[in-house]
This record gives C-alpha cells, sequence and structure tokens, in this order.
C-alpha cells in the first residue's frame, strides 16, 4: 500500500512540476521604448524574429505588430514574452524591471571579447597538461597551465580560455597597403574555450578547475584573465565626439546586422568607457553627375547604433543595438553620440 502510494504521489510531482517551476522562474519587466517593434523584441530576447506572430495573435488589442507604445510593459521570460496589459500591476516578486536607459545583456552576447591585441598575445597563459592522456577536456577537469606572471597568480583567479583565430587588419592599413601588408596586423580574432579557476600555484605552473567548457579543450589553448560581462549596461552619452572605424565583427563575417558584436579601434586612452551610444555610419560620396568645381560635403549615411560593452587599450567592442536597411562593413565608421 505504501509502494503504491509513494508511485502515485511521484506521479502527482510530475504533473505539477511544470507549474512549480514556472512559478518560481522569475521575468524581466522591459519597457517599451521609441523605436520597438515585436520582431526587434522577440530577436533581442528570446533570439527568435518569427515569435512575435505568436505573440501578436496573443494579444488582439494590438492591432498593429509595428506599432506597440513606448511606456507599455513586457514580462520576458525564458524563451517567451507577455504583454501586460495597461493598469496592471508589475505583481512579480523579484521581478528585475529595465529601464529605456539600460539595455539588458543575455547570455547569446557572449560574443564579445573575441578579439586580441598583439600586444596582449605576449602576456597570455597555455595549458600544457591534464591529468590523464585524453586529448580533450572538460568541465570540471584539472589541468596545469603555464603562466606568463606565475608570481602574480593565486586560487580563487578566473581565467578565460581561447583559441586564435585570423589575424585582423585594420582596415583603412589594408586599403592602403593592399597585399604589401602581411606584418601589419593589428591582432587576431579569438574563439572562446571556457573558464578555469586558479586552486594551487606551485614553483613552475598553476593548477586549476575547468569551471565551463563552451567548446573543445585541448592542450596548447591560451589563458588569459577573465573578464565578466555586465548583466545590464546604462546608457551613457559621451562629453565629446570620438570617432574610429569598425574594424571586425565577432566571428568575422563579411557583412554586419543587429544584435552583433563589432571591433573598433577607439579605446581606454581616448576616454571611452562600457556605456557610451555610437553612431554608425559611412561618408556619403559625390555622384557623378554633380558637375561641381567646388569641394561638396554631403551628409553621412545612416548605418544605425551601437553601444560599448567592453574597452581595452586600443580597442573596444560593442554591441550593434539598431540598423537601417543597409548592411555594415568593416571600413564603416563610428563616433560616440553627445550630449
Amino acid at each position: 500500500m505504501n509502494f503504491k502510494r509513494t508511485i502515485l504521489t511521484a506521479c502527482l510531482l510530475l504533473m505539477i512540476w511544470p507549474s512549480i517551476a514556472s512559478a518560481k522562474e522569475e521575468p524581466i519587466i522591459y519597457t517599451v521604448k521609441q523605436g520597438d517593434t515585436l520582431w526587434d523584441i522577440s530577436q533581442r530576447f528570446i533570439k527568435d524574429p518569427y515569435y512575435w506572430p505568436n505573440l501578436w495573435s496573443n494579444n488582439p488589442a494590438i492591432g498593429n505588430p509595428h506599432l506597440i507604445y513606448p511606456g507599455q510593459k513586457l514580462r520576458i521570460y525564458d524563451g517567451r514574452i507577455e504583454i501586460i496589459p495597461i493598469g496592471e500591476g508589475v505583481g512579480d516578486i523579484g521581478a528585475a524591471v529595465m529601464t529605456p536607459d539600460e539595455l539588458l545583456l543575455i547570455p547569446t552576447y557572449g560574443g564579445a571579447q573575441s578579439f586580441i591585441s598583439n600586444t596582449e598575445v605576449d602576456t597570455l597563459g597555455t595549458l600544457v597538461d591534464t591529468v590523464d592522456n585524453r586529448v580533450m577536456v572538460t568541465t570540471d577537469d584539472t589541468v596545469f597551465l603555464e603562466m606568463n606572471d606565475l608570481a602574480a597568480t593565486k586560487p580563487g583567479d578566473v581565467f578565460e580560455l581561447i583559441t586564435m583565430g585570423p589575424k585582423v587588419f585594420h582596415p583603412a592599413t589594408e586599403k592602403k597597403f593592399g597585399h604589401q601588408m602581411k606584418d601589419q596586423s593589428i591582432g587576431f580574432q579569438t574563439i572562446q574555450l571556457g573558464t578555469v579557476e586558479i586552486t594551487e600555484v606551485t614553483p613552475t605552473v598553476a593548477v586549476a578547475t575547468i569551471t565551463n567548457a563552451l567548446r573543445e579543450i585541448m592542450r596548447g589553448s591560451k589563458v588569459r584573465p577573465y573578464q565578466p560581462l555586465p548583466d545590464r549596461i546604462t546608457r551613457i552619452l559621451a562629453g565629446e565626439i570620438l570617432e574610429g572605424y569598425i574594424i571586425a565583427d565577432d566571428i568575422g563575417k563579411l557583412a554586419m546586422g543587429q544584435w552583433e558584436v563589432i571591433l573598433i579601434d577607439i579605446g581606454k586612452e581616448s576616454g571611452l568607457i562600457v556605456g557610451h551610444e555610437l553612431d554608425l555610419y559611412r561618408k556619403r560620396e559625390v555622384t557623378a553627375q554633380a558637375h561641381r568645381d567646388e569641394v561638396l560635403v554631403l551628409p553621412d549615411i545612416d548605418l544605425g547604433d551601437a553601444i560599448v560593452l567592453e574597452v581595452r587599450q586600443g580597442f573596444a567592442e560593442a554591441l550593434i543595438t539598431r540598423t537601417t536597411n543597409l548592411p555594415l562593413y568593416r571600413g564603416d565608421q563610428v563616433r560616440t553620440k553627445i550630449k
């Protein structure tokens, strides 16, 4: 009898577990701002731009999917979005509330930190061995690291494991020197493999445990200090105009679009900081039909907006938050939005 009661109890728990899990899930409360559409909200928060017809059909009060109104509030869960009816309180204890002045970063934007300068390459450590003969290692495995500065390494330090990708060239230099620029690279694309935490430091190597494996990790993987991205970034207008170029995107694509991470050639030394908003633009060329003797300066072509995610010496990485109907390319320009 007790056995049957146990089975019955287990079945009931299985039936109600999804609702229990759902009840504990804490949503993000997002306030719609000017220019938002269901399409880009669906793409941004759940990485599915085609989710919006489902969202629209479940909210008949929205007459036009491209005209949701600034000030409307959304509950954003893992994999679904709910529109909060006007007049209804948020009502979610512990919910994270976003304001229009903040940008929420979700894990899919881990593409940041996907570049390394030539100067930084010289400071990298190396995963030199593991505790057995396996070719690949993964989460919770013990590894041994050869560090550039072993004396400065201590237990508890967290490092990022990366592998080196293609060389990166500045588009302006590339245009100037063409094929005669083999040694003119400014750094490398990097592929993030995971993270390790130092557990012990010996006279010759650092002992570490792999805390997160994103891809295959093998001997020879490089090690650099881990800089976690914040959950959200406050939008900031700069005090002065800083101008630069888009050098690359985080995965080396030819054309770039919304919600992709780009590398720009402005860094800490220029006063750039995380949260600075950027205009993305392209110089407009005078057409051959202009027939003018004097120099004609035309307005720039608007390509979109971005926000700075990470700043290092000599470069920064930014997230494209808005695009127009034109693609973005290496060599397009950026400038800070000012107060």
